[in-house]
Formats: structure tokens, sequence, C-alpha cells
């Protein structure tokens, strides 16, 4: 897949391009459903897909009070994009200035100068230019009086339910990680460098794998059923994860860092400096304070347990 960092980075036009625009935080299924389309117009034509994205979200720069958390690291949707067979990436650097570009002026200057788009995929909910003055009836407009076709993806139910990275989030929040996961169309997950933490698992005699949550949503506190990923081997391994900063050694007093403490189940090698990818698929219980070691020990012993019982036939 070719990445282009903004349109000013496009030298030539590309053969038929089938086009779609949008922020794609998440690669849900409906944006999946979008993308796929998008890939198999191309093919059929043999022209280019192309999906032409920002960053940062733009909502961190219009109403950066807004304070939205990504579903993904924009590293993590590149990966995503790629894997649906995506020709060429635009990741726009979204801008002050570039919010001010009207509709009319990104369509021509983009559109069809820049790319000479012969079919565009949109979202129901699509809107474009300053102040999303671009809507979808502006977009039928303009499409039709230049022979652009376009094409515009009805929302994506999954059971009763609209399938949009809003809900996801709000899942992920309430720890309804298995919901979520039905919506993205796969777990949701963390990545991150395993660090030399306080070394507490390994004296309870759980070691775990510790790495912060940067530039994503943040998981409600509380221990999950996992499966963690080596992304050195690729090889995925049944764990137990939990999202919090351990009360029961922590008074409170100040504010301490939210963290991924994973313990991988029948696992002892040492994989400090390796990058983990931690996938959420149920959840345990709520994080919680107890009177000692010994009930916390207790506790990690049921909470294994039940791990087990939900990984059972993960791997199969």
């Amino acid at each position: 897949m070719i990445i282009l960092k903004g349109f000013n980075e496009i030298k030539k036009p590309y053969s038929h391009v089938s086009l779609t625009i949008g922020n794609y935080d998440g690669i849900h299924l409906g944006h999946q459903a979008i993308l796929k389309k998008v890939v198999s117009r191309a093919k059929k034509e043999n022209g280019t897909s192309v999906v032409y994205t920002f960053k940062p979200h733009p909502h961190l720069v219009v109403r950066p009070q807004s304070d939205i958390q990504l579903l993904n690291t924009y590293e993590e949707k590149i990966e995503l994009i790629q894997s649906l067979g995506v020709d060429v990436l635009i990741e726009e650097p979204f801008t002050r200035e570039f919010s001010n570009i009207t509709a009319e002026k990104f369509f021509t200057e983009v559109i069809l100068k820049r790319l000479e788009t012969h079919s565009i995929y949109v979202g129901y909910d699509f809107g474009f230019g300053k102040n999303r003055s671009g809507s979808l009836e502006s977009l039928k407009k303009v499409c039709k009086s230049d022979s652009i076709e376009l094409n515009i993806q009805e929302p994506l139910k999954i059971g009763d339910e609209v399938c949009s990275s809003s809900k996801i989030r709000t899942s992920l929040k309430e720890g309804q990680v298995t919901h979520a996961g039905k919506l993205l169309g796969r777990p949701f997950f963390y990545r991150g460098l395993v660090v030399k933490g306080n070394r507490r698992g390994h004296q309870l005699g759980f070691a775990t794998a510790n790495f912060g949550i940067e530039d994503k949503v943040q998981v409600k506190a509380g221990v999950y059923a996992t499966l963690s990923r080596r992304l050195k081997d690729g090889k995925l391994l049944r764990s137990i994860t939990n999202i919090g900063i351990q009360p029961t050694f922590n008074s409170g007093e100040k504010k301490i860092p939210i963290t991924v403490e994973t313990h991988i189940l029948d696992f002892d090698a040492d994989i400090y400096g390796e990058i983990l990818e931690v996938q959420f698929m149920d959840r345990i219980r709520d994080e919680q304070k107890f009177s000692g070691k010994e009930a916390l020990v207790r506790q990690i012993v049921l909470d294994i347990a039940k791990a087990r019982e939900v990984l059972a036939g993960a791997l199969d």
C-alpha cells in the first residue's frame, strides 16, 4: 500500500480511482463494508482503491474540548486498512487551515483535479468541507454534474443496533468488551512495549507483562480474560489482564497512571522489551481493593480459573 502524507504528495492521477473519505477510527464492521466495496470496485476496473483520511482526528483540532478517545492509534489504523487490500492511503494532516477549506474547493481541487476520481463510496452520515457544509445532498449534486458515481453505504446493523465508533467507545468505557468486539469484527486490543514494573506480580507468584495506555480509549478498570500476541512471532497465548491502578497497594493519595498488567497463562519466557498485543475477550470482574496479599492471591486463583473457562477453545 502506498501511503501519502496529504494530497500535496499526489504527483499524478491514479487510474480509475475508487475513493472513500472518512476518519475511519476503529475500522469496525461498518467501515469494513465500505472499504471492501472500494477495493472490489477498483479490482473490477483494474483501477486504484484510495482511502482519504485525516491525522489527527478532526475533533481534536476543531473541538479540542470534546476530548475524543480513539479506538486505534494511527499506526494501527493504517495497518488495518492495508490488511483489506487498499492500494493508496492519503493521510491528510488536519490543521485549522485545512479545516477552513470549503466543500466546493475540496471537491474541485482534490477529488476532481488531483485524483480524477471515477467512483466515491461514503457512509450514510458523511459530511465534508468547512463545518461539514458538504452534505450528502450537495455531494450527490456535484457528483452528478461531474459524472462521478456516488455510492452511499446504509447503516450497518448488528442485530438491532447500528454499528458506530461512538457506540464502541461507550461499550469499552462500560467494560462491555465482548459487545465492542462484535461491532468491531475482532477483539479490541492494546499494544505496548513491555517494561519492568514493581514486580509485585512476580512476588505474588503471577508474573505480569506491563505497559501503559497511550492515545486510545480506556477500557473500564477491571479484570479481563484476554489473548496476548507477541508481535515478534505472532503467536497467540491465553492470558488474564488487569486494567487499573492496583488499589490494594496504592492508597489513592496521588494520581496513579492506568496500566495494562497481563499474566500469560502457562508461560515463563522473558519478554521485556517486546511489543505485546492484548486482545480483550470478556470481562471477569471489577477492580477492587483487598485486605492484603493473601486475599488478593486467593482472588487471582479464582480469576485465572474463570479466564481458562472463558478462553477454552479460543485457540483451537
